[in-house]
């Protein structure tokens, strides 16, 4: 791998107070608040964790709540494939074709076993993965995996989703969450990939 793309990795360590107070806060939103059984909590219990431990890798949109396409304030939930064994290896076209192979799986009853949960999963959009493992039927060069995020609005450039690939930070071990690299912190390199994406 060329040096610039091995850059892109690094989480930034010169963050603030002020920007882990401000900028690096969000509130959980009263959907999960009022239900328990939401296990998108794991993710808002998890979040000071997330960076301090996380590590900076390439994601992909399975699917997403259709309002972030468009203006708005609430921060709203998605799936999205990563890599975090590959991450060094599996390109942006990679994620793209198994984010799709994925999605296909949506609305179907396949009788395999290790289809199923995900057909389930995606179909239902309530219930939530984190460090779900892709089969290696769908993607067999790289070692993938699966988890619900939420999408920040603070943390998007203009505010909403205008692209499919993006920088990630995940953690690295159970539970694997997982949250878009908050657009601040994304480097040149980062930005023109997912430009030409």
């Amino acid at each position: 791998m060329p040096d610039e793309h091995n850059k892109s990795w690094d989480f930034p360590n010169n963050i603030t107070l002020w920007e882990k107070i401000t900028y690096l806060r969000f509130k959980r939103p009263n959907w999960v608040n009022g239900n328990e059984g939401d296990d998108l909590r794991i993710l808002y219990d998890n979040i000071d964790r997330l960076f301090t431990h996380g590590i900076v890798t390439w994601g992909h949109i399975i699917q997403v709540n259709e309002e972030l396409f468009n203006g708005g304030s609430d921060d709203l939930p998605g799936e999205v494939v990563y890599s975090i064994d590959d991450k060094e290896t599996v390109s942006l076209i990679d994620l793209e074709d198994i984010a799709h192979k994925l999605y296909d799986l949506k609305g179907q009853e396949p009788n395999n076993p290790q289809l199923s949960p995900i057909a389930n999963y995606l179909t239902n959009e309530y219930k939530r993965v984190f460090g779900l493992q892709v089969p290696s039927m769908i993607s067999p060069n790289s070692k993938c995996r699966i988890s619900t995020t939420m999408f920040i609005r603070k943390h998007l450039p203009n505010r909403r989703i205008n692209f499919t690939a993006l920088p990630i930070i995940v953690h690295p071990s159970e539970p694997f969450i997982v949250l878009p690299l908050p657009y601040k912190y994304w480097t040149q390199y980062q930005k023109d990939q997912v430009k030409a994406h």
